[in-house]
């Protein structure tokens, strides 16, 4: 017998009951409003929402991301660990990000059985803690408008969705670092020592994502002396015994490659000291105007994707609210620490602190440190300071939340909720207007099976062999798909088929101009007796010529 309609409203509005009592019952745990909660659980939600839908097209497919799928392939094939990340610098591969990163994504390659989009979830997934986080933060500091104003604009951010859609290293630092400032305010908030592992395992996860992120020890490192000096005499062996095991298990991730290191000559190390303290590495601006230029874009990226967003129509915009937010954090501290409130709020006055602080840590360390981040190149380099971005996002709220206490002391509810509304929806307009198209330009992973699938097509079951132009390009975009699928790959002297992948981004000549694709053709060995079966775009700037040897 079917239920009757009664029956099911009945039953529908039993379960609506348990979720709304198990809702309340979480909320009084946290000691947040039951409202507060269901505003920040439907943050979430839409942060979730804009990152994971159409995911198997949203982020692009090239050399990178393929290299990155070929290594935890291989790993989850040969039950063997890497003991080295993602090559750091393009120039001569001198030194490698860490390991770290990759053993955090080996889940999802099983899970899919080498299919990319599991990673690229996973990645999104480990993206959206720093929601909540930011929330965690800001509420802590000043309350809840700070905490969901924070919360609001990470789940909106365009630079934080594009980070979450994609393969590539850097994409982990956000939630690292975010664990890692987490775990530091909580020691120094509740004084509990044990947040400190909590705060060593986020910066493991951020210095092992891409090296530039190591500078996060330099704040950890600072705040966890402050708390082992304020702390009295007998917390303060609980609190070494913690950092110590905070820094054991920082040591413990570094582990295969301490060991390479060891038996190497210290290859590694001395390849990344060469590249900080060398001549590359330093900006050779004035210090102030790198001072100035490298704060505008910390504070300006994760609201406004500025530089890689519209570099000069941009700039007014990206000044604007890097001015307003770093002035907002000073009248913050300042009014905070004026009499009578350092009694009155003493979290408040230690959280404005400890955000201001590190941020302006952050900005003189990387500014100064650091050429990438202190002048605009031809590729995207912001990953050298998304770092901060979990500092920026929680500074953001803190300010607006501070606006709201002020005008609502001074004007009443009204114009207290008008102001800091007007500013949310204007930052979320802007970056609404910049989110990442909901289908990369050159179609994504899709589009790169699709492509390797018409190379097998035309090998009619010969070996395949590539030949990228240029050759620092590599043309593992197309290789990890033929891998995907159990195609033969060989050397291009020894295939049947040999693809040539020209990409005219990187070729000033053009691809198909007698300097690039023709000339290996007549030069080189391997390109003796082959006939033009096919040339085809399967996405911007790339062509496929696909040559059969004569047999």
């Amino acid at each position: 017998m079917r239920p009757s309609v009664e029956g099911r409203s009945s039953a529908a509005g039993g379960a609506a009951g348990a979720l709304s009592r198990a809702l309340v019952r979480f909320s009084a745990g946290l000691g947040v409003e039951t409202r507060e909660l269901a505003c920040l659980t439907a943050i979430v939600a839409m942060a979730a929402a804009v990152r994971l839908v159409n995911l198997p097209v949203r982020g692009g497919w090239d050399s990178d991301q393929a290299t990155e799928m070929l290594t935890l392939r291989n790993a989850v094939t040969t039950g063997q660990l890497p003991t080295f990340g993602p090559a750091a610098s393009a120039i001569g591969g001198a030194f490698h990000h860490g390991a770290l990163y990759y053993d955090l994504l080996l889940p999802a390659t099983w899970l899919g059985n080498g299919d990319p989009t599991f990673v690229v979830a996973e990645i999104a997934l480990l993206s959206l803690l720093v929601v909540p986080i930011v929330w965690w933060i800001a509420r802590s500091i000043s309350g809840p408008v700070a905490g969901l104003t924070a919360a609001l604009l990470a789940a909106l951010s365009a630079s934080l969705i594009g980070y979450s859609t994609f393969i590539w290293n850097p994409t982990l630092v956000e939630p690292g670092a975010a664990i890692a400032f987490l775990g530091a305010w909580q020691a120094w908030r509740t004084r509990r020592p044990s947040w400190w592992l909590i705060a060593a395992a986020g910066s493991a996860v951020a210095m092992q994502a891409h090296v530039a992120a190591a500078i996060v020890v330099l704040p950890m490192t600072i705040v966890y002396l402050a708390d082992l000096r304020r702390g009295p005499v007998g917390q303060r062996r609980r609190i070494l015994g913690w950092g110590v095991a905070g820094v054991a298990l920082v040591v413990a991730t570094y582990l295969p490659l301490i060991f390479y290191e060891t038996g190497h000559d210290f290859a590694e190390t001395r390849g990344a000291l060469g590249y900080f303290i060398g001549s590359d590495s330093a900006a050779a601006h004035d210090p102030l105007i790198r001072l100035l230029f490298s704060a505008i874009r910390i504070l300006a990226w994760p609201l406004t994707s500025w530089p890689l967003i519209d570099l000069r129509p941009a700039f007014l915009p990206a000044l604007t609210v890097a001015a307003t937010l770093g002035a907002g954090l000073i009248w913050r501290v300042r009014a905070t620490r004026a009499a009578g409130t350092v009694v009155e709020r003493p979290a408040e006055r230690d959280g404005l602190s400890f955000v201001g602080g590190l941020l302006l840590l952050l900005v003189l360390a990387l500014g100064l440190g650091l050429r990438s981040v202190s002048e605009v190149q031809d590729l995207p380099t912001e990953q050298y300071h998304v770092v901060a971005d979990p500092l920026v996002l929680v500074a953001a709220g803190l300010v607006l939340g501070g606006i709201w206490q002020t005008l609502l002391a001074w004007r009443g509810v009204r114009l207290g909720r008008l102001v800091v509304t007007a500013a949310i929806v204007a930052l979320a307009a802007w970056n609404l207007s910049r989110w990442p198209p909901l289908t990369a330009p050159d179609g994504g992973w899709p589009a790169a099976h699709e492509a390797a699938q018409r190379l097998e097509r035309d090998a009619q079951g010969s070996a395949i062999a590539f030949v990228a132009l240029p050759a620092i390009k590599g043309a593992d975009a197309y290789v990890y798909p033929l891998t995907y699928d159990g195609a033969a790959l060989t050397t291009p002297g020894d295939a049947g088929t040999v693809v040539v992948l020209c990409d005219s981004f990187w070729v000033e000549t053009g691809c198909g101009d007698p300097t690039s694709e023709s000339v290996w053709l007549s030069e080189a060995s391997a390109g003796s007796g082959l006939t033009l079966v096919e040339r085809f775009s399967p996405a911007p700037y790339r062509t496929l010529s696909i040559y059969r040897r004569a047999p």
